[in-house]
């Protein structure tokens, strides 16, 4: 992966997907369908290529999604080679995919519930300390 030029990632259905992060970790931009988490990690022309949302019935081959795959491949071999490519290849290096952010943001989500007993993290503290005398020793 660390040799390619694009990554494609065509899946129907993704809710969260790990090969688009490995792709980024190694600089490999990425062609993608538009759904689930490929949604939120690849940033049209800054990590990737969105190609639209692909029809879910694995039946059937839309002529419509052949054409969004063929375009978006297109549009992204294009700019292989070129200074804009090297810019996307650095983003997708200096992302941060960690799970820092994202449990930050859903603490705060939490805390804003309001529940009695609520209150937030310290940064760096255990989450569940108690869990590790609850854990079979090998």
């Amino acid at each position: 992966m660390a040799g390619a030029d694009v990554l494609a990632v065509t899946s129907r259905f993704e809710p969260c997907g790990l090969i688009q992060l490995q792709g980024m970790r190694y600089g490999t931009p990425c062609a993608c369908a538009s759904t689930g988490g490929l949604v939120d990690t690849i940033i049209e022309g800054k990590t990737g290529f969105h190609m639209g949302r692909l029809s879910v019935d694995c039946n059937v081959v839309e002529p419509a999604d052949v054409k969004k795959v063929a375009t978006t491949l297109q549009r992204a071999i294009k700019v292989v080679g070129t200074p804009a490519y090297e810019e996307m290849v650095r983003n997708c290096m200096i992302q941060d995919l960690s799970w820092k952010g994202p449990a930050k943001n859903w603490e705060n989500v939490l805390l804003s519930l309001g529940v009695a007993g609520g209150e937030p993290g310290v940064e760096g503290e255990e989450i569940a300390p108690l869990a590790k005398e609850n854990v079979a020793a090998p």
